[in-house]
């Protein structure tokens, strides 16, 4: 058979691939789940943190990276803004640091600082990394699976939450992901209400709620919390996005078409909370897409109001997220369970 004619059958054969690979990056290990358009880079060691997530056909990491602070391991208890690498972190099962319920818990919870056992699975035509953690300060078992498949620009993951102790387990859990950004960026969320978290912490004029996402400022006009402003703004915003008519958010690079989208069950996650700088904090640039358990920030008041997360002794939660990476649009009306954006 002719040389070429072999190449040719290879070039028609070749098909969509999916591999998982290990290395070292800031000295620390680095799980890297990729296929042909997207590429996670996953640190067990820092709460199994995905620090990048580039879209490989545009070269594009649309997470938000600190260029100020390396990745690192770091005490548990630690003070998260001040070791806050960037990336997607899960926070779990607070936000705030206190007592709660007679227990110390630490700054934005257990999970960031602690390190997950990992192990890879293989398939034909996907990879699921298994990441697993106990809680230290929580008699817990956090289990999350994250599969992708070959051809697909959708990430699959599957939480499993199991309360070990004699009690019931009232909590906030929140996605954690700090995307990148530009003035041309775009946040979609099919909410109806928004509030400050704190008044320090907006420009909104009140403390709301008021209709999402057109909300007064302190100037008299009117705000669209749906846009980004420049970094050089110097302004910060931190808000909870309520009354979710579906389970979904995402951000949007109008210019370039491409954008980052996230499906999760409202009735688990009942609000998205976002946390935008500006500028305006440690002089930072990026804005956390958040869907939480909980409202508000302070867990004791949550508690008391009945809007937190609750798992009885012995009792597992079990909960499916999809992150989309997706082209071809400049804003998001929806996105369904399977990850299809329109």
């Amino acid at each position: 058979m002719p040389a070429h004619t072999l190449t040719q059958r290879q070039s028609l054969e070749k098909k969509p691939s999916v591999s998982v690979s290990t290395q070292k990056q800031y000295n620390l290990p680095v799980v890297l789940l990729e296929n042909d358009l997207l590429r996670l880079e996953i640190f067990p060691t820092l709460g199994a943190k995905i620090y990048r997530l580039i879209h490989k056909p545009t070269d594009t990491n649309l997470l938000w990276n600190n260029s100020h602070i390396e990745p690192r391991e770091v005490p548990l208890g630690s003070n998260y803004d001040d070791n806050f690498s960037g990336g997607w972190d899960e926070l779990f099962p607070n936000d705030a640091p206190g007592m709660v319920e007679g227990k110390n818990l630490p700054d934005h919870g257990e999970l960031w600082a602690q390190p997950w056992d990992v192990e890879i699975h293989r398939e034909r035509s996907s990879a699921t990394i298994h990441l697993t953690c106990l809680g230290t300060v929580t008699t817990t078992h956090m289990e999350k699976w994250v599969t992708l498949k070959a051809g697909s620009n959708v990430i699959h993951f599957r939480h499993k939450l199991t309360n070990l102790g004699a009690h019931p387990l009232k909590f906030l859990w929140k996605l954690h992901p700090a995307m990148a950004i530009s003035p041309d960026h775009r946040i979609d969320v099919p909410g109806t209400t928004v509030e400050p978290v704190h008044p320090d912490w907006s420009r909104i004029a009140g403390a709301g709620p008021h209709p999402w996402p057109l909300a007064p400022s302190r100037e008299g006009s009117s705000l669209d919390l749906r846009r980004i402003p420049p970094a050089q703004d110097g302004t910060k915003e931190f808000v909870y996005v309520r009354g979710l008519k579906e389970g979904w958010c995402a951000i949007t690079d109008t210019r370039k078409k491409l954008g980052f989208g996230l499906v999760f069950p409202k009735e688990v996650f009942t609000s998205v909370w976002l946390f935008m700088t500006f500028g305006g904090w440690r002089g930072h640039y990026t804005a956390i897409l958040e869907p939480c358990t909980a409202y508000p920030k302070d867990l004791n008041t949550a508690i008391r109001t009945g809007n937190c997360g609750r798992l009885a002794s012995g009792r597992s939660l079990e909960v499916e997220v999809k992150a989309v990476v997706y082209e071809g649009k400049t804003q998001v009306r929806h996105i369904d369970s399977s990850g299809k954006v329109s």
